[in-house]
């Protein structure tokens, strides 16, 4: 079974997985970042962005639009959740989800929809 981008971002956030994504920036730019995911914002029920630290920037939380990720790859690496990180937010949807019990799948993480 494959999950869905916001399974692997959800898992990884719980997990601190480190992920491996494919950006566009506004300006067309495309990048290679690796992210901590921490959360996910929503106006309502509609998923706006992926927060995250981001290596390349050194700075987090940075907001990505699902619209703008290319690509999605999941590494072997953990990281130390920041103390005021959200990553506990996504407990219930992990849990209601089963995610603990569900590998990652082999090779690309499926694109986010938007």
């Amino acid at each position: 079974m494959v999950l869905s981008f916001r399974d692997v971002w959800v898992k990884a956030a719980v997990e601190h997985v480190i992920l491996t994504i494919m950006y566009r920036s506004k300006k067309g730019e495309i990048t290679t970042r690796d992210v901590e995911p921490d959360f996910i914002v929503f106006r309502g029920s509609t998923l706006c962005y992926y927060a995250a630290y981001c290596h390349l920037r050194h700075e987090g939380p940075r907001c990505f639009q699902p619209s703008r990720i290319l690509g999605c790859s999941v590494t072997d690496r953990t990281f130390q959740p920041s103390p005021k990180g959200r990553w506990r937010e996504l407990l219930p949807l992990y849990q209601a989800r089963g995610l603990a019990m569900k590998g990652w799948g082999e090779g690309e993480c499926p694109l986010p929809a938007g």
